[in-house]
């Protein structure tokens, strides 16, 4: 079967828009560690009490290697490691507090 130069343009560039919205969350991902989202990240300590927890906008939140921590730069410049007990959940849309229900936390003691 032979495609002309406009077929194979178009077949590819349809197939990673069709790929792209199957993989929705690759996707997110993706967007969100390279161009920055926002996130609430709560961390906790070994017996599940909360330690802390960040509202962060606009922030790359990354995985360290051959770590189970995850590091970001604040708004003051500073680079923060985590590792442990956290979760994190990306905010959609703007709507912080459906993120942090989703942790089962109160957004008013984030900073």
């Amino acid at each position: 079967m032979k495609f002309g130069k406009f077929r194979w343009s178009w077949l590819l560039s349809m197939t990673m828009l069709v790929g792209c919205a199957g993989m929705s969350r690759e996707c997110s991902s993706w967007g969100a560690g390279t161009f920055g989202s926002n996130w609430v990240i709560v961390q906790y300590a070994n017996d599940g009490r909360l330690i802390k927890c960040w509202r962060l906008s606009s922030v790359s939140v990354s995985n360290e290697e051959h770590s189970d921590g995850i590091y970001w730069k604040s708004p003051d410049g500073h680079l923060v490691h985590i590792s442990g007990w956290y979760n994190r959940v990306q905010v959609n849309g703007g709507d912080w507090a459906g993120a942090a229900k989703e942790l089962d936390i109160n957004l008013e003691g984030c900073r």
